[in-house]
């Protein structure tokens, strides 16, 4: 006969915690490697949409998946190329965006002295100093995309092992296999849906960078898709594609694009994905907020994208293991 012990429940809640802290300690020490396969999983989500519904309109589950994988690895080949030209250039033209630069500043300081108002060099940013960060960037950035046919690689393994359950094939209600389904399938959706309507804006955000002249604007689209999954990211990934505009085309084509996706990337993140994700998260703002700042301590920057699906993750597995299944 089997004896099952039952823990007060405040000692599993600190038996939990400190679980929680030691894997959070060894997640912070190996954060590049987990990155990269947390990434692959991301993207891997992402594409799981087209998978379901492929399967969903009769297609077997092989072929799905294996029209989903050439497309990834199709789209991902064509867009690590894009980049690794993109960042080339970006890296040539440093010098004459920092020549620019010097001249933009130089104007300002003299307007604003015209006007009585004198700018310490302290304020005063320094054009060199600035462009050679963004060099540091640029040549890392382009160093990691050798990483990316890695990333490709375990984006299409993930899909292949990903289930699509039939109807007839679910678990039982209320069983451990089925909340844990329920938990995978929030986290799959809101990637998914979220990753998909990101690369949609993504793509707009290319098409009016292209319109106005934009320099790097596979750099910027990629930019903005990522930091889609953190919350109001569009504001950040505005920043280089407005600064690279004024510099090239001067501020009034800047204040153009500035205005046009800020307005669109506004709607598509309030009106837009609200109506397509349907309900919310589930999960209070404040939850959020100490996630974005928890996971970013433990994985560093790539943990700010990840924020949001990993504490959904999060969220609702901790209540599925610290409860009993039903038998």
């Amino acid at each position: 006969m089997t004896t099952t012990v039952q823990l007060p429940p405040l000692l599993r809640v600190t038996l939990l915690g400190a679980g929680i802290v030691i894997i959070a300690a060894g997640l912070h020490r190996a954060a590049a490697s987990v990155n990269l396969v947390l990434v692959a999983f991301l993207l891997a989500m992402t594409m799981y949409p087209i998978s379901f519904l492929l399967r969903r309109r009769g297609m077997s589950r092989g072929a799905a998946v294996l029209v989903t994988v050439v497309i990834v690895l199709a789209g991902g080949i064509l867009l690590i190329a894009g980049l690794a030209a993109s960042l080339s250039r970006m890296a040539d033209k440093l010098p004459a965006y920092q020549e620019r630069l010097t001249t933009l500043l130089g104007d300002v300081t003299e307007r604003l002295a015209a006007r009585g108002i004198a700018v310490s060099d302290v304020l005063k940013p320094d054009p060199e100093q600035v462009v050679a960060f963004v060099g540091r960037l640029a040549r890392g950035a382009l160093s990691g995309l050798g990483y990316g046919f890695l990333t490709l690689i375990l984006v299409a393994l993930t899909l292949l092992e990903m289930p699509m359950h039939r109807a007839d094939e679910a678990a039982a209600p209320d069983s451990f296999a089925a909340r844990w389904d329920e938990v995978a399938a929030r986290v799959r959706r809101f990637v998914g849906i979220q990753g998909l309507l990101g690369a949609v804006q993504a793509a707009f955000n290319c098409v009016v960078m292209l319109a106005l002249g934009t320099d790097f604007p596979i750099v910027w689209g990629v930019l903005f898709f990522l930091l889609n999954f953190v919350p109001f990211g569009f504001l950040l990934a505005l920043i280089p594609p407005v600064v690279v505009t004024l510099l090239e085309h001067g501020v009034s084509r800047s204040v153009v694009l500035f205005v046009i996706l800020f307005v669109a990337n506004l709607i598509a993140d309030n009106v837009v994905k609200p109506k397509v994700m349907g309900e919310g998260l589930g999960i209070s703002p404040l939850v959020i907020v100490l996630g974005f700042l928890f996971w970013a301590y433990v994985l560093g920057p790539m943990g700010a994208i990840l924020a949001i699906p990993l504490t959904i993750a999060l969220h609702y597995t901790i209540p599925l293991l610290t409860r009993e299944p039903a038998a």
